[in-house]
């Protein structure tokens, strides 16, 4: 799989590079690829596994949304809690359902916990998570709908 990171806001793209980010919108230019990026971050930092890589729950009945069909992709950074410190934080959270960007969470790095649910109209396929901390990286786990 190629991915495409945006040098202006750190959004991945997985295949292909869009014609403008969806996050931040910079042009297609502000992309580089880098393919081993996860990689990258768990051989740098193997032992930061356990508060980085995200625990992914799909709830299938939607708490937010209950009038209409909708799953819910409820995401806490880290089996054990990632700090949410000055200097070592997470940053964002970024959902994606069958490789598409489909929305994001940001955080300052005090008075929040690094967790978020994105609610889902379609329920098919697979839900790839991804989350980047200022110190150790980008990391994702993935869920079957």
């Amino acid at each position: 799989m190629k991915i495409f990171i945006c040098d202006v806001c750190g959004h991945l793209e997985f295949n292909a590079i869009p014609d403008k980010c969806p996050v931040c919108f910079a042009e297609k230019d502000k992309f580089v690829q880098n393919d081993s990026i996860f990689k990258e971050s768990s051989e740098k930092s193997p032992e930061a596994e356990i508060k980085h890589v995200p625990a992914v729950t799909v709830n299938k009945q939607c708490g937010l949304v209950p009038e209409s069909p909708c799953v819910d992709i409820i995401v806490r950074v880290g089996k054990t809690m990632h700090p949410m410190e000055e200097k070592h934080f997470i940053t964002f959270v970024d959902c994606y359902q069958n490789d598409a960007y489909i929305g994001r969470a940001m955080f300052t790095p005090l008075g929040v916990y690094p967790a978020a649910c994105f609610h889902l109209k379609n329920a098919k396929g697979k839900i790839t998570v991804v989350e980047n901390c200022n110190i150790h990286g980008y990391w994702k786990s993935e869920a079957a709908l």
